[in-house]
């Protein structure tokens, strides 16, 4: 395994951002939760949303180049 040196305030900014994704992350989550029962998400669908949740956990990600390709993804959803 390599090991990787960043400087600590590119680590302070990074650990940052993905706080603050994992609120907005559990923001919609919650209203998610809040306007639809689990009876109501198609299981294909519960499955995908699994897998990008499990993805997330491991460090894997989507990167957008845009707002609009980011709405686009989630549509898609």
């Amino acid at each position: 395994m390599e090991t990787v040196v960043i400087p600590q305030k590119e680590y302070r900014r990074i650990i940052d951002r993905q706080m603050r994704i994992e609120k907005d992350l559990r923001v919609v989550k919650t209203m998610l939760q809040h306007e639809i029962s689990d009876g109501e998400i198609r299981p294909e669908v519960l499955r995908r949303w699994e897998k990008i949740s499990r993805d997330l956990d491991r460090g894997k990600g989507h990167a957008f180049s845009s707002a609009s390709d980011m709405r686009r993804w989630l549509k898609r959803l």
